[in-house]
């Protein structure tokens, strides 16, 4: 049977209902069992098959278990396929993946509406998203960018591909390895200089962070600024403060603040300062596609949010940078 929806938690804890993908359905083991059943039956019959291929991810585990419900060998390796092969794939979709098997014997466990009906056609209909067993979220993460492969229609097993969702998750890792960073471990060297009445800045930092609505990049540089309390910091600490907020999953207005915020909290400065220029690839490649515009946001805490002087000749700075 079908398992309810509430029983899929995505990686945030969230379950379906609490997310923006209501409609997904978990299938369960037992469901799974159950339409291999259908799937070896139908082709009982067909007495040329004698090997079955699962198109990895999803149709991998299902091959294994066509292979113990049937006469049929297990075959792991694409190169061994010919026209006594039946391939399989958990579910087909636009059908792209499968077609890349054209001329070889093929079918699924599930099928969406508009799957093209010539392949698959007795697979389960349905028509939500599907949660299967081996899509859990304490799983690979290489698998999930598999799927995303199978789902655009690639096939994640031909040359170009084979090693690309272990480059992917390496990427992520690197683009979102702030969330392991110690901004106080990064504010903790401060230097007392004596009375400063002046205002330190830094321009032209240069970031790559990624936004979080459509996970692509925006790049862009920021400016930071603080008339100093007691103490100061190294200019570089200003840039790697920068880094440790951009490199998440962001947006723009919220990197700006959270720079400020902890400049203020570690540094008890008198004032605080910071301007963000950014150019987003969520804007230039898709949607609107207006690859020109350009976003400013500023964040502005003490002295030079109130003191009018202390604020123009930030401003100045920040935007001519």
């Amino acid at each position: 049977m079908f398992a309810t929806r509430t029983a899929y938690t995505f990686a945030s804890g969230k379950t379906p209902e609490e997310s923006d993908m209501a409609d997904i359905t978990t299938i369960t083991w037992v469901e799974i069992a159950k339409q291999v059943d259908r799937l070896v039956d139908r082709w009982a019959n067909n007495d040329t098959i004698t090997g079955v291929y699962g198109i990895p991810t999803g149709g991998a585990p299902v091959a294994v278990m066509v292979a113990e419900r049937s006469p049929w060998a297990l075959i792991d390796n694409a190169d061994q396929l010919n026209d006594t092969t039946l391939v399989i794939d958990d579910l087909i979709d636009t059908g792209r993946t499968l077609s890349h098997f054209d001329g070889l014997p093929r079918d699924a466990l599930f099928r969406k509406p508009y799957s093209p009906p010539d392949i698959a056609p007795e697979a389960r209909l349905v028509d939500s998203w599907l949660a299967f067993p081996w899509e859990r979220d304490d799983g690979d993460p290489t698998d999930a960018v598999v799927r995303l492969l199978q789902h655009i229609g690639e096939d994640p097993t031909r040359e170009g591909l084979t090693d690309t969702p272990r480059r992917v998750t390496k990427a992520l890792r690197e683009m979102t390895s702030g969330y392991g960073t110690d901004i106080a471990q990064i504010l903790s060297v401060q230097f007392n200089v004596g009375e400063v009445d002046g205002t330190v800045v830094l321009s032209g930092i240069d970031f790559t962070s990624m936004c979080e609505h459509h996970m692509l990049p925006f790049t862009g540089t920021a400016t930071v600024g603080y008339v100093p309390g007691d103490t100061v910091v190294g200019l570089s600490k200003l840039a790697r403060l920068v880094d440790a907020h951009a490199n998440r999953l962001q947006v723009q207005e919220r990197l700006t603040e959270d720079i400020a915020t902890d400049l203020a909290q570690h540094l008890n400065p008198a004032g605080v300062g910071v301007v963000v220029h950014a150019h987003h690839q969520c804007m230039s490649c898709r949607g609107v596609g207006k690859a020109g515009a350009t976003m400013t946001t500023t964040a502005l805490r003490g002295v030079i949010a109130d003191d009018p002087t202390r604020r123009a000749e930030f401003m100045s700075i920040a935007l001519d940078a």
